[in-house]
């Protein structure tokens, strides 16, 4: 991995996992625009096909992509593995779609609710707009978040994506305005979710000495005509992105999550010495119940025994 404080002209090596079965495959011919883009950044290519994300697979690799996996999970240990290789400083991208695990049959969330704040919904986001006369999941983005990021992007456009839910560790980027989420019933078919409202498509975290970004949808980094790398600004989006990823996290930033992640850490320990103080007390009450409870017995079986020892004298 290199170093974050590495100047932002350095070579940075992006990992490619398939061994989840991931959709995204830069090989493919539907990426090629993709990997087009990705050699103009000048960027070293490699995949992970048939190996699980231990340690070593990640050695040497600053981004980490993991591009839609279907029917195929991470283990615990492969978990681990990715928020350690976040957190000492590599970049990540996260990409689900409409569904997201459910309907996939994964368990990308595993990796991104607990760690960096970013669950993504079992849905699909649709809106209506000029784009979508035959498909309303095509989405026209046209809010984003004062980020270098969003530098010079004016409209995204976004198909077929689920929607993602925030904490306070990670922050919205895309957003779809007037929108409104599907969700499968019981009986697998899609039925809407209240009225039309904001509905956030991609996100970004950083954590540690690292970055993350989680994308709901996966057309983006396609050949199609109608919602991929080409249209208006979906490439300057992804470019973007990647340099973002490149960039180092500034120190400061890094020790303010160190801070903070302490910070959390010392109020666990704290809420558990409560837990364990109530526990303390409730057990003492329950001890001194139970002290009353066989004195009265002990007083009850002695007047029963001078009750008898009368008894006998008559």
């Amino acid at each position: 991995m290199t170093s974050p404080t590495s100047p932002i002209n350095f070579i940075a090596t992006i990992l490619f996992d398939t061994s989840h079965n991931e959709m995204l495959d830069i090989n493919e011919p539907n990426f090629s625009e993709f990997l087009d883009l990705l050699h103009t950044l000048g960027l070293k290519i490699k995949k992970n096909e048939n190996m699980d994300l231990t340690i070593e697979v990640l050695q040497n690799t600053d981004i980490l992509i993991i591009g839609n996996p279907i029917e195929n999970y991470f283990s615990s240990i492969e978990i681990k593995n990715i928020t350690d290789f976040v957190r000492k400083g590599g970049r990540l991208v996260l990409i689900s779609e409409y569904g997201s695990d459910y309907l996939q049959k994964t368990n990308i969330n595993d990796i991104s609710e607990r760690h960096f704040g970013i669950l993504f919904q079992k849905n699909i986001v649709r809106e209506n707009n000029n784009f979508n006369q035959n498909c309303s999941s095509i989405l026209s983005i046209q809010d984003f978040r004062e980020h270098k990021i969003a530098n010079q992007l004016r409209e995204v456009i976004i198909g077929g994506s689920c929607s993602l839910i925030l904490n306070n560790k990670s922050e919205a980027l895309l957003i779809s305005e007037g929108s409104w989420t599907e969700s499968l019933n019981s009986n697998e078919q899609w039925f809407k979710n209240g009225e039309e409202q904001k509905h956030i498509i991609t996100a970004f975290t950083e954590y540690g000495r690292g970055k993350v970004i989680a994308m709901g949808d996966i057309d983006i980094f396609t050949n199609d005509p109608n919602m991929g790398l080409n249209i208006l600004d979906n490439r300057k989006l992804i470019r973007n992105i990647l340099n973002w990823l490149i960039e180092p996290v500034e120190e400061n930033d890094a020790m303010i999550w160190a801070l903070d992640q302490m910070g959390a850490f010392l109020q666990e320990i704290k809420d558990m010495n409560n837990k364990i103080d109530n526990i303390i007390e409730t057990m003492t009450i329950l001890e001194q119940r139970i002290t009353v409870i066989e004195e009265k017995k002990d007083d009850e079986k002695n007047e029963k025994t001078l009750v008898e020892e009368e008894l006998t004298k008559l």
